[in-house]
């Protein structure tokens, strides 16, 4: 019995037959291990490829509501999109529109990740020079002023970049920002300015905000002006239906306010406009503090004498042809 036993394990066709058993076990296995693998991996792929995708499309979505009506008279040309394995870059080229001319403005950057949140990237942005004590100074971009806008309540040093204009020849077109004395009727403002208007700005400060302002001006002995970058307004429309734009500019406030990105801002910006819900939220109640107007150096001479204008801010002046 034992001999029996001994002599099977020393049988080399029975040895072969076992390494040749195992060989193919073990290539089954990794064979099974590396075709799991490439699903798995290629699942995953695709499922984080989807999500990051939902995600960009809608963040994106939910940029360009926000963009419509912050900047002054700044238009979101389009954007890009570069997608990796588990992450994304949007770049977002943003232009100014003088008289129909467009200049190239700012560039915004995103970076977005698969289980983390985006990111803004850019680093660019205006910047001015001159002297510290200087009340006012003059802030560029690119080559170009920025149009600056003083709040109807804000107690700062009033400019008039209209003289500046006046010197210039019809070769050029200019952008002017101009600050109203107080709030007005987005169609008493279309009356005046008619098709030279670009964009609305519109009061969306709180009493609180502009008690700030004021004790940022009587601390400092500097004036406070808001940079037309950082305003909140809408494009003009040349459709009469359509309140020259603001039934737009309303819509886009409820939206942003069911948005998750922008809901705390759109919901802040809505207060301030209703007084904290005692008005309704419509195109009629919308107080226009300021408007940016395009147009030929002659073009913006009609506007000198506007009484209610309280300070006016060059910005963009590019060649007409």
């Amino acid at each position: 019995m034992n001999d029996e036993h001994e002599f099977l394990p020393k049988d080399p066709d029975f040895r072969k037959l076992v390494k040749k058993a195992k060989r193919k076990s073990t290539l089954r296995t990794v064979t099974i291990s590396l075709i799991i693998s490439i699903v798995v991996i290629t699942a995953f792929y695709y499922i984080g490829n989807f999500i990051i995708i939902t995600k960009v499309n809608k963040e994106v979505r939910s940029d360009g509501l926000w963009h419509s009506i912050h900047g002054a008279n700044i238009e979101a040309q389009g954007t890009s999109i570069h997608y990796s394995l588990f992450s994304a870059t949007t770049k977002t080229e943003f232009i100014k529109k003088i008289d129909g001319i467009p200049v190239p403005w700012t560039t915004v950057e995103k970076v977005y990740s698969l289980f983390g949140l985006s990111k803004t990237i850019t680093s660019e942005g205006a910047s001015g020079t001159g002297n510290a004590d200087e009340k006012r100074i003059p802030v560029y971009f690119n080559g170009e002023r920025v149009i600056e806008f003083i709040h109807p309540n804000v107690h700062s040093s009033l400019f008039d970049d209209r003289t500046i204009v006046s010197n210039m020849n019809d070769d050029k077109v200019v952008e002017l920002a101009l600050s109203f004395d107080k709030g007005y009727k987005v169609t008493d403002v279309q009356k005046i300015f008619k098709e030279n208007i670009s964009w609305f700005w519109v009061n969306t400060y709180s009493e609180s905000d502009i008690k700030k302002y004021n004790n940022f001006i009587k601390k400092t002995g500097k004036d406070f002006t808001i940079l037309g970058d950082n305003a909140v307004g809408f494009h003009y429309i040349n459709q009469p239906e359509s309140k020259w734009g603001a039934e737009y500019f309303i819509r886009t406030l409820q939206d942003l306010k069911q948005n998750n990105s922008y809901k705390d801002v759109a919901d802040k910006i809505i207060q301030n406009i209703t007084n904290n819900n005692k008005e309704k939220l419509s195109a009629e109640n919308l107080e226009i503090i300021g408007v940016v107007i395009t147009g030929t150096p002659s073009e913006m001479k009609k506007f000198n004498h506007v009484p209610f204008v309280r300070a006016a801010s060059l910005g963009v002046t590019t060649d007409k042809y």
